[in-house]
């Protein structure tokens, strides 16, 4: 079965602009996704990269350009400066990665309303409270969700993505990986999308 390898962060709103669009491609093309939730904060200074109030302010201004461009053309309601940016913890990916150790099926979804209630709702999604609110929405159960999120076994998930990362040279969220192709950003999504259907054809 083809498969994508998708490096995802809770707290980017490239990520979540490009997340629906992702799920619709899984389903059309029938293939598998496997969805890494890595610490990006590990990854940037192996990369170069920067976070957001460490960049130069030419590109902090167009970086908020380019999300009001895209949100309006993607007719998603962002904001793109929510009060609760940048998340401080990494709770919410934990909690993704916890959703699939339970095998509950619900953790690309999950992973949405996560990213929906930061960058649309304007919610803290550091806030365990917030968390459960979404966790109780998606008929999961919160309490032993959590539980395992906060696990060591968890958190050396994460670190294994982290630097299953950082071997596939990822440097940004969100990446996409089809073979040996590298797929960086939600407005890559439309390359992604043709890997796949030559790959069908052939």
């Amino acid at each position: 079965m083809i498969q994508i390898d998708y490096f995802m962060s809770h707290g980017s709103p490239w990520t979540f602009l490009g997340h629906r669009r992702l799920g619709e491609i899984i389903k059309k093309y029938k293939v598998q996704l496997n969805m890494h939730p890595v610490n990006y904060g590990e990854i940037f200074p192996i990369s170069g990269g920067l976070p957001v109030s460490k960049r130069p302010i030419q590109r902090q201004k167009i970086r908020l350009q380019e999300l009001k461009r895209w949100s309006k053309f993607l007719n998603v309601n962002l904001i793109p400066e929510p009060t609760s940016f940048p998340s401080k913890s990494m709770l919410p990916s934990l909690l993704i990665i916890a959703c699939q150790m339970m095998k509950t099926n619900k953790d690309f979804d999950l992973a949405y309303y996560i990213m929906n209630a930061l960058w649309v709702e304007e919610l803290d999604i550091d806030d365990e409270n917030i968390l459960s609110r979404i966790l109780k929405k998606m008929d999961i159960e919160s309490q032993t969700i959590l539980s395992l999120a906060k696990s060591e076994e968890c958190k050396n998930i994460m670190q294994q993505s982290t630097k299953l990362a950082i071997e596939k040279n990822v440097f940004g969220a969100p990446t996409f990986i089809i073979d040996d192709q590298i797929y960086w950003g939600q407005d890559r999504l439309d390359f992604v999308e043709r890997h796949l259907a030559n790959l069908i054809i052939t």
